[in-house]
């Protein structure tokens, strides 16, 4: 008789653990298909990536991110800097130096160009920035 009773209470912690391990998978079904997560995204002030286009006239190139992968419309308002970053060809290996910078226009941007976009206000999660301090074009 008291073989019989280990044996269910037994089966029942077996079944409450198991109960358990359901319902939390379920809850975490649940949670993929219709819940909303919230991301707290941290604060961006800058962009590296390739230029997807430019579009002199209206003032902006599109910049597609390296992190992200997106595409981001970068607006050119008065007061952006944009500078050309240069290697000199004779800079000895192991060796440190400052890149030579020539002020450039818009209208020196290419698609392919590799760009910093150095911005005054956090950016982050956002897909058109206009409040560019500098845009470094890299060598």
């Amino acid at each position: 008789m008291k073989k019989n009773k280990i044996i269910v209470i037994i089966a029942l912690v077996v079944v409450i653990i198991g109960g358990l391990v359901c319902w939390g998978l379920y809850q975490g079904n649940k949670l993929k298909e219709g819940a909303v997560i919230q991301q707290s995204l941290e604060p961006q002030f800058g962009i590296s990536g390739v230029v997807s286009s430019v579009d002199v006239n209206n003032s902006f190139l599109v910049v597609k991110d390296s992190d992200s992968g997106k595409e981001i419309k970068v607006v050119i308002t008065e007061g952006a800097k944009l500078i050309k970053r240069e290697i000199p060809d004779d800079v000895p290996k192991n060796t440190t130096f400052n890149p030579k910078e020539t002020e450039v226009q818009l209208s020196d941007f290419k698609a392919g160009d590799v760009v910093f976009v150095k911005t005054k206000d956090n950016i982050a999660g956002k897909t058109e920035v206009s409040s560019v301090d500098f845009i470094h074009i890299l060598p």
